[in-house]
């Protein structure tokens, strides 16, 4: 079992820097999940389809909401006029506690200083009280799309992290390549052929490969922490992270923006929560301002949703366009062969077109990521991420 997990323990979080590692549990009871589902969750491998249960049972934010949430309920109940009745509750008590002073005590200034102020707060509870149009399902809505969007930054993260595996090796090519340039600069050099200048030019090539891989590193390294951290690691934990799943580009075909658009808008997160208001709403002004945001709401849904589609629809032109280029440079790689065996090309030639092939291979596998993530937040879209601002 996985010890480098943290739970939520009376509203602390155990596993900060520095902190002893504690069992994996999760925020929701044994029963809610079968056996397998838990091992899979609490196991030191992270696969990508199960960020969302992680972040479910592990994040913090997530295990702080539903604290809040259980706090609100007990504090203020379930309804609107719950709530409403808990703010004039908390009224009367301060009206109760009100008592001014007689005109010639010592304090008597700063005693009705003070019973004024109190009177204005209850004034503000008892207008809090007539506005409210919050209940226990609002906050509800308001934490289940802040999880949602948590998912969504953490499957981000680890896309990002198998992106930037393949920038690190890009990196190490470009290199490689440089420093075959400047072993080359120092040969033509002395035989002649080239300038101090080109030698120079060659060696701050080199320098600023070996800097692009210096950062291609802490880049790895820092979106790494960040994802282990939000799914309940400890920053300097060690889990295997496996492969992002590769693009299926047959999901294309079942993306329609204008058919897409119902479930989009029914299933909106932000939207629930604006037609919550309305409902809870007396006031003909608020009622009427809650109506035209929810229209304008569902319209920027449908605008979301095209626009998410035309994303998916760049990244596969890019991802074509990688194929296309790829393809160029194996037939480039395969010519170049030819000549290098009829002694036409020389070896460094050889070498660099090697480069430029491997570096295509790492180009694609970025594209296919970049059309999977594209992928990916239409569907949350659908799923009820879609943007309504």
């Amino acid at each position: 079992m996985r010890v480098g997990k943290y739970i939520v323990v009376c509203g602390m979080v155990l596993a900060v820097a520095g902190a002893v590692p504690v069992a994996a549990y999760g925020a929701n009871p044994e029963f809610a999940r079968s056996e397998g589902e838990w091992a899979r969750l609490r196991d030191d491998v992270l696969e990508y389809d199960e960020i969302e249960g992680l972040i479910a049972e592990y994040n913090a934010t997530v295990q702080t909401n539903q604290l809040d949430l259980n706090e609100f309920k007990k504090k203020y109940g379930n309804t609107k006029e719950d709530v409403s009745a808990k703010y004039r509750d908390m009224a009367n008590e301060i009206y109760a506690s009100v008592e001014y002073p007689d005109a010639d005590e010592p304090t008597y200034g700063y005693v009705v200083a003070s019973v004024l102020m109190a009177e204005v707060q209850a004034k503000n509870l008892e207008q809090q009280a007539d506005d409210n149009l919050e209940d226990s399902e609002i906050i509800y809505l308001n934490y289940k799309q802040a999880e949602k969007t948590l998912v969504t930054v953490a499957q981000s993260n680890m896309v990002n992290y198998a992106k930037g595996l393949l920038q690190l090796q890009q990196a190490e090519l470009a290199l490689r390549q440089a420093q075959t340039a400047m072993a080359t600069a120092d040969v033509r050099r002395a035989n002649g052929l080239a300038t101090q200048v080109d030698v120079l030019n060659a060696q701050e090539a080199r320098m600023t490969a070996n800097r692009n891989l210096d950062s291609a590193r802490s880049a790895i390294e820092n979106v790494r922490q960040k994802l282990l951290v939000m799914l309940g690691w400890k920053y300097d934990a060690q889990p295997e992270i496996r492969d992002i799943p590769r693009a299926d580009k047959n999901r294309i075909a079942g993306m329609n923006p204008q058919e897409d658009k119902a479930a989009a808008i029914e299933n909106n997160y932000a939207l629930k929560v604006n037609k919550k208001k309305l409902a809870n709403a007396d006031s003909p002004n608020t009622i009427e301002s809650l109506t035209k945001t929810i229209a304008d709401n569902e319209q920027k849904i449908g605008s979301s949703l095209v626009t998410n589609y035309q994303n998916v629809l760049t990244a596969q032109l890019a991802y074509d366009q990688a194929v296309a280029e790829l393809e160029l440079e194996n037939r480039n790689l395969h010519s170049l062969e030819i000549n290098f065996q009829q002694g036409n090309a020389s070896r460094t030639e050889l070498e660099n077109q090697q480069y430029a092939v491997q570096n295509k291979q790492l180009a694609l596998q970025i594209a296919d990521m970049n059309l999977f993530q594209a992928m990916e937040t239409y569907d949350w879209a659908v799923n009820g991420l879609a943007s309504v601002s």
